[in-house]
């Protein structure tokens, strides 16, 4: 809860003047609602009366007020929904930006998963509730408590003392429902949520496999025991809004009888008169509405209360590089005496491992040269790559490119100047030319076609029919694993690097389509350093150097 309340605080201090403004809009059409149905009763009431006793009663002052407050309860209706999601909406903004920027920041702590991603999406759109469903009713709430306590003081103490009893029991509600929220069922739901969209993830994406040697089944019932856990827990969030709906209209109900009560008493000892009674009936019959708007929020605080605890976290994350980054508008160096790229006492450790994936590494690579580092499986080869990759930052040394730390270079900067190559390479859903043009979307046609003849898919594109436009389906399905790993390598033929980073591109290839690709990239590479992490005889051939990773610790 607390976390929430820090939440709000945080909001107010961005942006007071749309905070407050969204609550004061609020107020409008409730107070208007509120007034319209108390003085249409007295009014109707009134003329009834005045009727039957022949007596002249003003109806156009009532009818000017009826009607003014229609027209402000349906404006500030509209104006409410605008301005309190604007301010949510504003807030959520900046919100997203900091939690992504902290996300991408985490990159160095094991932070980077698609689970990780994809509750953190999930968390900031659960936090719309903060504003929308608890601040503006409960600021609502409290305003229109004190509005009709002040009116009721003036009227009498009997209709003062059953009001406040009434509305006392409504605070006691909300207290409660605030103070024995069920925790652990929100985190179960969380769990569950997570585990059927991994699964089901896994499920669509093994679904082939799966399929051919009979686990299909067993993985679909997987999902369904995830969802059917999910589907208790949102029972039971169904079965509490249940009853707080319940009780809500029980005291709404039982206000309404005691006002009932003590109007006909009033009346009968001529404290006021009729008609007034039925304004303040009416009234009593319009709180319910105003106080059920807490209802959907106080439902769902326990999984905002989690939402807004992870954002914390997050947030509370040093999102500093670990390793001090320097501005861009330094002088890069020049001269033949600094290497392309360069490792200076470089060590790194993952979250949570016990000991450094890499320790005290350093090497250089001059311009042009190719190097290849090795090591058994587990060594710490695919760190170094993401290292110098910068998809994960080091905890201690310094990595250079030309003489600056990579962390001087701009995120555009650096990637024009490093292109890695995978194993496992990302083609999208989208056709052959908008795959090739992530690379370089200024690439006209005549290039892209040209890097699929340098890549050896030209007459494969050419007479697929679509030619440039052919549609890949996920993970470039539609093209055999050569295929696309080739498909890959035009990719990166459209970018003129000083840096590659093949991370066992040919993982997984026969010895012919290997040959083959690697013998493209060597003729095409037009002159770029190459790191390649491999452990396969056909690509440490191929290099100028071999580096053996223990061997580079100190």
């Amino acid at each position: 809860m607390r976390a929430v309340l820090r939440l709000v605080a945080a909001q107010h201090r961005e942006n007071r003047f749309h905070f407050w403004l969204g609550i004061l809009i609020a107020i409008l059409p409730a107070t208007a609602g509120i007034l319209l149905l108390g003085v249409s009763g007295w009014f109707i009431t009134a003329a009834a009366l005045a009727g039957l006793g022949g007596v002249a009663l003003n109806i156009f002052a009532p009818s000017a007020i009826i009607r003014a407050l229609a027209i402000v309860r349906t404006a500030g209706r509209y104006g409410e929904r605008v301005l309190t999601h604007d301010a949510t909406f504003r807030f959520l903004t900046g919100l997203r930006d900091k939690l992504f920027a902290a996300f991408l920041a985490g990159g160095g702590r094991g932070q980077r998963s698609a689970p990780v991603l994809n509750r953190l999406t999930l968390d900031i759109a659960a936090l719309d509730t903060v504003y929308l469903r608890l601040v503006v009713p409960i600021a609502l709430a409290i305003t229109v408590a004190a509005g009709l306590l002040v009116f009721w003081w003036t009227v009498s103490l009997a209709v003062f003392l059953t009001g406040l009893a009434f509305l006392m029991a409504w605070g006691a509600l909300a207290w409660f429902s605030c103070a024995y929220r069920d925790r652990r069922m929100a985190r179960r739901a969380d769990a569950a949520l997570d585990a059927m969209r991994v699964r089901a993830v896994d499920l669509v994406a093994g679904r082939r496999d799966l399929a051919i040697y009979g686990g299909l089944q067993g993985a679909a019932r997987t999902v369904s025991s995830a969802d059917e856990r999910l589907a208790i827990a949102e029972e039971s969030e169904e079965n509490r809004a249940i009853r707080l709906t319940t009780a809500s209209t029980l005291i709404g109900q039982v206000f309404l009888a005691a006002m009932l009560a003590v109007c006909i008493w009033a009346a009968s000892e001529e404290t006021f008169g009729p008609a007034f009674a039925v304004g303040l009936l009416l009234v009593v019959v319009a709180l319910p509405e105003v106080f059920s708007m807490l209802l959907p929020g106080l439902c769902k605080l326990s999984r905002v209360a989690l939402a807004a605890g992870r954002v914390e976290a997050l947030q509370g994350t040093n999102t500093e590089n670990p390793v001090p980054c320097g501005s861009t508008d330094q002088p890069e160096k020049t001269g033949t005496q600094n290497p392309v790229l360069s490792f200076k006492n470089v060590s790194f450790r993952y979250p949570g491992a016990l000991r450094n994936a890499v320790e005290a590494i350093s090497f250089a690579i001059e311009t042009g040269e190719v190097v290849a580092v090795a090591g058994r499986s587990g060594c710490g080869k695919s760190t170094v790559a993401a290292l110098a990759a910068r998809l994960v930052l080091p905890g201690h040394g310094q990595i250079q490119l030309n003489g600056r730390d990579l962390c001087d270079l701009n995120e555009a900067d650096f990637r024009r100047r490093v292109t890695v190559l995978g194993q496992r390479p990302y083609l999208f859903n989208d056709t052959v030319a908008a795959n090739l043009r992530i690379a370089n979307p200024l690439a006209s046609d005549e290039e892209l076609w040209q890097a699929l003849a340098n890549a050896a898919l030209l007459d494969r594109i050419s007479e697929s029919g679509g030619g440039l436009g052919t549609v890949l389906g996920e993970g470039g399905v539609g093209l055999s694993g050569g295929e696309q790993r080739r498909l890959a390598l035009a990719r990166a033929f459209l970018t003129r690097p000083e840096v590659f980073i093949l991370d066992e591109m040919t993982e997984g290839l026969d010895v012919r389509t290997a040959s083959d690709v690697l013998a493209r990239f060597f003729k095409y590479r037009a002159g770029a350093s190459v790191l390649m992490i491999s452990h396969k005889k056909l690509e440490l051939e191929a290099a100028d150097r071999v580096l053996h990773l223990p061997e580079l610790s100190r």
